[in-house]
């Protein structure tokens, strides 16, 4: 059952890996929020990946999970200013799968 749920969360997780992988650009990238997400979500860990590579619900799930392992790994998780802001930036670039 392990290896099942372990299979399907690599198999959701590979269109948010990949697609992360093709834009360099962010959309709204001069605005506080893309600078935001990018300084919080994606220079301590890994790459920002494209707001696109998710849906909103998606997005929610994903942060939700990061701010776990930001605490774990000694990070400050977000504030709930932050997270606001970087929710409400991912919700309005995000994609539709």
């Amino acid at each position: 059952m392990a290896r099942s749920t372990a299979l399907a969360l690599i198999a959701a997780l590979a269109p948010l890996v990949t697609a992360g992988c093709h834009q360099r650009v962010l959309p709204e990238r001069d605005t506080y929020a893309a600078q935001l997400y990018a300084n919080r979500c994606g220079q301590q860990c890994h790459p920002p990946f494209n707001p696109r590579a998710m849906t909103p619900a998606m997005w929610e799930v994903q942060v939700a999970a990061m701010q776990d392992k930001m605490r774990a790994a000694g990070i400050a998780p977000l504030t709930s200013e932050q997270r606001a802001t970087i929710m409400d930036y991912l919700t309005r670039n995000a994609g539709a799968h």
